[in-house]
């Protein structure tokens, strides 16, 4: 399980986390949600071992990558959205890269994904939705138990989308464990639980259809407003 507990962030002057705190079991999706700069990405950020948080505690499976930062190759699998592929090279050999073609589920990988026909193709020459399966496809190389996803759907069509939250339902069914920031309302109602973001403070909220206008109303709060919930 995931267990985080008090994580501060600053840059300069500005606070960007304050005092971050939640948990995920195995078999969940959780649901990070706000307003954009509302510090999303860098909880993502250090989730992933990308950055260093300036307080607080995390704990993969009862380990503290934070002291090793092993476990967050072991355990993490991170799909930014920026996404860190060689564009002049094709499909096939970005997955080499990564390490994909070593992996014990390569076939269900390229299957799931519908790579097989693009394999041959530069990055550089993917549309959005291509280049976001592949990105999901790298961050399965080594089959983590934990994936973070910071908006997986965007530039993916209704279809893709959609085959994104099917294959999101099969991973929890392995008892995985997925983390993601979205602005997609059916993201959120499939996910088991709702984190909301204020100017760095967290709040947890339901999923359920009658929720998702508390959760609207909740990123429209001002912060006095939000910190008293």
């Amino acid at each position: 399980m995931i267990q985080v507990s008090n994580l501060g962030k600053r840059y300069g002057k500005k606070t960007v986390l304050q005092e971050i705190s939640f948990t995920a079991q195995c078999g969940e999706c959780v649901a990070v949600v706000g307003r954009n700069g509302c510090g999303k990405t860098t909880l993502m950020q250090i989730l992933a071992g990308v950055l260093k948080p300036d307080g607080g505690e995390i704990r993969y499976f009862g380990k503290e990558p934070l002291k090793n930062f092993h476990y967050y190759q072991e355990y993490c699998g991170y799909v930014p959205q920026d996404l860190p592929f060689l564009e002049e090279l094709s499909v096939k050999d970005n997955l080499k890269l990564w390490g994909v073609d070593r992996s014990a589920q390569y076939e269900w990988i390229i299957r799931a994904f519908d790579l097989r026909e693009i394999m041959k193709m530069p990055v550089q020459k993917l549309s959005g939705g291509m280049k976001r399966r592949l990105s999901i496809a790298c961050a399965l190389a080594k089959w983590p138990p934990i994936l973070l996803l910071d908006e997986p759907t965007t530039a993916l069509d209704l279809y893709y989308k959609d085959r994104i939250q099917s294959w999101i339902r099969e991973y929890k069914k392995m008892n995985g464990i997925v983390i993601m920031t979205t602005h997609d309302e059916k993201e959120i109602m499939e996910s088991d639980k709702c984190l909301v973001m204020c100017e760095g403070y967290l709040r947890e909220t339901g999923t359920e259809s009658r929720e998702i206008e508390q959760i609207k109303r909740m990123m429209g709060m001002r912060l006095e407003d939000f910190s008293r919930i």
